[in-house]
């Protein structure tokens, strides 16, 4: 069946190749994912940490500030909690900071060295491969290795050697990659580019959510200081310094565009390394006064303890906090693991049926069952057609009810409703947005068991014998809703 959401049908609907490939790899050696996750996650935050302590002695050339920006960085809330989030967060950020060493390596080290343009450019294609916007980093790094190599000493032939070993490897990884998912998908962008970039966006609200982080770390008054270290930095021509401001800017204006995300700070983690030795700077080169110093720096872990005990969800930005996407999965009246093992447990022998859910992780993973990823990422109509729900990013489209009749879906769950097993269902149904050509029909609404306390809801849209069968069994209760 190969990389697919639904059997024999070719969508693209993730984002993280190689991360996909390792957790892959993993199950095949028999490890459990969400073990393997964990394991890769806490490996590649560790050489997060090493490489930006390596890479901060290559710019000050001290061990002390080095640790220093390492320690802070180790003890960033939203940095921590993504080496176990289960994403590939980690992962971009290690190749990421990994290619920036290298970089550095090339650009600032007396002599060049031929084997760091093949390892350097080994690590941009793998950090592509991983996610496809490190792309926003890693061509920031080449124009200045390009720069650097093309600046420097040398015969003219060498300087095209060195640029053509960076850029080989690159091209042939790289390059042969988004041949395959031409031949395999039909597209070089991912299907959830649609549903995030390309749809409806808000810079707006992305803006916010790059304040919300600053403010809720209390790094403000560090930021507005290194507003003013950066006409330094550009004064002197700090050329490492110089890149990460660019690199930052960059990345923040990628975020900022496609309207930040619904996640805690996710977007944040990759480029954090590079905030970190840019306050490093600030902190022990720009300011001189040694008080001011130890004052930053326990505002910034003071920062991280504030954030890490007030930050919780605003309904008006919808940026969820870390501990509540764990509440999703395995929190009692949440329990999305449990309604997938539950559907699995009812439906697996069952023949064609499909369910329809907007929460499409957890869920379609442990039920097995054909899935209709409501939000679209996995599902290419969806993607390019589905309703304007809103500017979350990755929630902007929304099937239309017809579109779920017309695919057969049989229960739709969207966003699951648990309720306890001595608790009324009432009216509660599943949360579709209208259309004006969605037609009049009565439905039913099941409910599930969970376990022997909770229950869910589920919308039964397309008649199936197996699921009616199942329903009689188990004698579930059923309620006839008049549906627009």
């Amino acid at each position: 069946e190969g990389l697919v959401w639904n059997a024999n049908e070719r969508v693209e609907g993730y984002t993280n190749f190689l991360w996909t490939m390792l957790i892959s790899g993993g199950m095949i050696s028999g490890i459990d994912p969400i073990t393997g996750a964990y394991l890769f996650g806490l490996t590649f935050f560790v050489i997060s940490i090493i490489t930006t302590y390596k890479t901060a002695q290559l710019i000050f050339g001290t061990r002390d500030i080095s640790f220093i920006v390492m320690l802070l960085l180790g003890l960033n809330y939203t940095f921590f909690s993504y080496a176990t989030g289960g994403l590939e967060t980690q992962m971009q950020t290690a190749l990421i900071i990994l290619s920036f060493y290298f970089t550095m390596k090339i650009t600032v080290s007396p002599v060049i060295q031929q084997k760091h343009f093949y390892i350097t450019s080994i690590l941009f294609s793998l950090a592509v491969l991983t996610r496809l916007d490190s792309g926003i980093i890693i061509i920031s790094l080449i124009i200045f290795i390009a720069i650097r190599v093309y600046a420097h000493n040398m015969p003219l032939q060498l300087k095209f050697r060195y640029l053509f070993i960076l850029a080989a490897p690159m091209l042939i990884i790289v390059g042969s990659w988004l041949m395959w998912k031409l031949s395999y998908y039909g597209n070089i962008l991912p299907n959830t580019f649609y549903v995030k970039a390309s749809a409806f966006t808000s810079p707006l609200k992305g803006l916010r959510y790059v304040s919300t982080f600053f403010f809720s770390y209390l790094l403000f008054p560090i930021v507005i200081i290194s507003i003013f270290a950066v006409r330094v930095i550009f004064k002197n021509k700090i050329s490492p310094l110089i890149l990460i401001c660019l690199m930052l800017v960059a990345w923040l204006s990628y975020v900022i565009k496609i309207g930040g995300d619904f996640m805690e700070f996710r977007f944040f983690v990759p480029i954090l390394p590079y905030l970190f030795i840019l306050f490093g700077w600030v902190i022990f080169i720009f300011v001189k006064n040694r008080i001011y110093q130890w004052v930053l720096i326990l505002l910034i872990i003071s920062g991280s303890v504030h954030h890490a005990f007030t930050f919780a969800l605003d309904k008006d930005e919808r940026i969820e906090p870390i501990r509540n996407l764990h509440n999703h999965l395995f929190a009692l009246d949440e329990n999305w693991s449990g309604i997938g093992k539950s559907l699995h447990h009812y439906f697996n022998r069952a023949k064609n049926v499909t369910i329809g859910v907007t929460a499409a992780g957890a869920i379609p993973y442990f039920s097995e069952l054909q899935t209709i990823d409501m939000y679209g990422l996995n599902d290419r109509y969806l993607a390019r057609e589905g309703i304007f729900a809103g500017i979350t990013p990755g929630h902007q489209r929304m099937s239309p009810f017809n579109y779920l009749v017309n695919r057969g879906v049989n229960l739709v769950i969207a966003h699951p409703k648990i309720l306890r097993q001595c608790e009324e269902a009432g009216c509660y149904l599943p949360s579709l947005p209208s259309n004006p050509n969605d037609r009049i029909m009565q439905t039913k609404v099941i409910e599930i068991p969970i376990d022997s306390i909770y229950k869910f809801l589920a919308l039964y849209l397309t008649p199936n014998a197996d699921v009616d069968s199942i329903i009689e069994q188990n004698r579930w209760k059923v309620h006839l809703i008049s549906q627009k």
